[in-house]
């Protein structure tokens, strides 16, 4: 075998928050591994000084730190309520020092592709002559690397930017800036340019429902999470929440604001207490989708046209892991082949932690994940019973995922209710019995049937760097 050295490890790749928690956890349980960090630092998305990094000046979290920070290590009390992202970077490197991981973690370490080998993997690392073998791997690099921008028509004078590029005020400053979206990014990127822009726009396809931080002087996610506790049927908790947004909010179009044509269940929340307020005010343009650009005029489906020096797409990423063949996690409509977006449904060796999109902690989902992942690996080496009744369980795939009735959107794809997903990782734990909580004795994995796949031809597989 053509490899650096036959180990007995697991290979998780990414040192962001869903990398951390995969290596703390693996660590704790007493698995071996590598964990393969491409940058200098921990922190993914959140560390500014990478080029993983997406914040900008004026991010913070957008749910609490209460039920934000991982439930065995919580944030610091004297954090505020809504961390910003350099108290975030901050928190998981503390998180990383407290339980020991953060020297085990090979930093400028890029994978440039992982491809099938007999028993295992075939890591190739950029700047190695021969590539690593793994046992298993755990893809935890996240999906926010390939900005997605709408093909528009015509010729834009302007200059055209994706929030990913977005970090300071500054690039907005003294412009008539139209921002195209109405996520959270979106929406941080339009407050911030009310502030020092000539003119700000904004473009939205649809109608959405923005939810405020605080609601009677309480986070608002922990008045979801107490309303939560409420059995209820989805349908039900979904007209609730939607009437009880319109008591305490209001419609959108008393804000000059489009209409959402769903409930607010129906996709992704949109975290922000001023935009509509500045929306009411006049200090921003509210507009449809953009039909055109002519020179330095942007055109929009109403008929309307503005005059812009800077159009910021925040549209949000494809969903792409560079290094793998992504035949084995999509289907052709990019989503999800994987059980609980976790679990391949036929290898035994081969899982994602974080591949998720959800109204609640992905720390605290990522967290859950990889308990799930330890356990099958430890039931697997232990040749525990439990073993053969997930790797069946498994090959349902993402059918068996809860998700919920989101509106059909390339947004949506990773998306699932936080709650009834959390509800289904935790019972999937309490199934495993003793092998939810085991460390593996012998310090050894196991090679499965599935894992003694044949192996995919290296030229099959892309060879760009994540």
């Amino acid at each position: 075998m053509d490899v650096m050295s036959n180990t007995e490890k697991v290979c998780i790749i990414g040192a962001g928050s869903s990398g951390l928690a995969a290596a703390k956890t693996f660590h704790e349980r007493g698995i071996p591994f590598d964990c393969l960090e491409r940058e200098h630092d921990i922190g993914g998305l959140w560390n500014e000084a990478t080029n993983t990094g997406v914040v900008y000046d004026t991010t913070y979290l957008v749910s609490s730190r209460k039920y934000t920070g991982f439930e065995d290590y919580p944030f610091p009390e004297e954090y505020p309520t809504y961390p910003s992202h350099r108290e975030t970077l901050a928190y998981l490197r503390a998180y990383a020092l407290n339980f020991g991981i953060l020297d085990k973690i090979e930093f400028n370490t890029t994978v440039e592709r992982a491809e099938r080998a007999q028993d295992g993997w075939r890591v190739q690392v950029a700047g190695e002559e021969r590539p690593r073998f793994y046992r298993a791997l755990v893809i935890a690099n996240g999906h926010h690397h390939v900005p997605r921008t709408p093909s528009i028509p015509g010729t834009f004078t302007g200059e055209i930017l994706h929030s990913r590029d977005y970090r300071t005020v500054k690039q907005l400053a003294d412009k008539r800036v139209v921002v195209v979206g109405s996520g959270n990014s979106a929406c941080d990127i339009v407050v911030d340019a009310t502030s020092v822009s000539q003119r700000t726009y904004q473009s939205m396809r649809r109608g959405t429902y923005f939810v405020p931080k605080f609601m009677f002087g309480r986070p608002m996610d922990g008045i979801i999470n107490f309303c939560e506790k409420i059995p209820m049927p989805r349908g039900l908790r979904n007209r609730l929440y939607t009437h009880w947004h319109r008591l305490m909010v209001g419609k959108n179009e008393r804000y000059g604001l489009p209409e959402p044509e769903h409930r607010i269940m129906d996709s992704h929340p949109t975290m922000t207490t001023v935009l509509p307020q500045l929306a009411a005010h006049g200090r921003i343009g509210v507009k449809p989708d953009i039909v055109e650009f002519a020179g330095n005029k942007v055109r929009f489906s109403d008929g309307s046209e503005v005059e812009a020096d800077l159009v910021v797409f925040a549209t949000g990423y494809e969903i792409s892991i560079p290094f793998l063949d992504n035949n084995l996690l999509f289907d052709p409509d990019r989503r999800p082949l994987l059980y609980l977006n976790v679990f391949h449904p036929e290898f035994d060796d081969l899982f994602a932690v974080g591949l998720i999109q959800a109204n609640g902690s992905i720390w605290r989902l990522a967290d859950y994940q990889s308990q799930l992942v330890a356990s099958y690996l430890i039931a697997l080496a232990e040749r525990h019973e439990r073993a053969d009744w997930f790797r069946k369980l498994k090959t349902q795939g993402h059918a068996s995922m809860v998700t919920g009735s989101y509106v059909p959107s390339e947004r949506h794809r990773l998306e699932a209710n936080y709650y009834a997903y959390r509800r289904q990782l935790r019972r999937h734990l309490r199934r495993f019995g003793p092998m939810a909580a085991a460390s593996l004795k012998s310090g050894r994995l196991v090679a499965t049937p599935s894992s003694r796949a044949p192996a995919t031809p290296a030229k099959a597989l892309p060879t760009r760097a994540p």
